[in-house]
């Protein structure tokens, strides 16, 4: 069972994030082929606004954590952290219903670190962002919009200064993410990410190959996701 460890102001909320876990569950176990043999549960962090999630994660020996961070995963103490959205947000705020998929996507980092151990962010921030519909536009909607209005960042930033420019990181981690399942199939996709060896050699130029290749594909038809 989840362990709930919980300073919002709202007890109830924590049954409200506790139906989103276990409603999403199956599509992610579905997702990468596994059964659920009770192996799921998390530790549970949920703080009252923003700012008591960036500093309670600080205070709990995550010193790094950005000042922008509205929920994490935390595969050192395997825990999900989040906080409680105000009932009535202004327009920068989150609402809880745009919230739930924040819920969602820190699901998906915790399933597939306790199913593979510690992946590069790209890799992790690429399975959860073709999971949770983030683009569901379609990739010819973010080649148009972004994509393709900035220069391609070089893959050692990506592997190692993720979210660290001012480009969007997800953006790409998505589409090579999306680009690996597409060319390897989902199955063969699973199975070479659980090699340290094979994803090295995957994301050698991986970021140039997933861009040219949607571009090939997309750029200059009507063809949606």
């Amino acid at each position: 069972m989840n362990k709930y460890i919980c300073t919002n102001r709202n007890e109830n909320y924590q049954t409200e994030v506790e139906k989103i876990l276990i409603s999403r569950k199956q599509e992610i176990l579905d997702f990468f082929n596994v059964e659920d043999n009770g192996q799921f549960n998390f530790n549970i962090y949920i703080y009252n606004t923003i700012d008591d999630l960036v500093n309670g994660m600080k205070s709990r020996g995550f010193p790094n954590m950005p000042n922008y961070m509205c929920a994490c995963y935390k595969d050192e103490d395997n825990s999900l952290n989040f906080f409680e959205p105000n009932d009535n947000p202004d327009e920068n705020e989150w609402s809880k219903e745009e919230y739930k998929n924040v819920i969602f996507h820190e699901e998906i980092h915790g399933i597939q670190s306790i199913i593979y151990g510690e992946q590069p962010e790209w890799l992790t921030e690429g399975v959860a962002k073709y999971l949770d519909g983030t683009y569901s536009k379609g990739v010819k909607y973010l080649l148009d919009e972004y994509i393709n209005k900035t220069d391609i960042p070089p893959m050692h930033e990506l592997e190692n200064e993720f979210g660290m420019h001012d480009y969007d990181s997800y953006d790409y981690s998505y589409l090579m993410v999306r680009y690996l399942i597409e060319t390897l199939g989902k199955d063969k996709f699973l199975t070479a990410i659980k090699s340290k060896e094979t994803i090295e050699e995957l994301s050698n130029d991986l970021v140039n190959k997933a861009v040219d290749y949607y571009n090939k594909k997309y750029i200059g038809t009507n063809s949606e996701m």
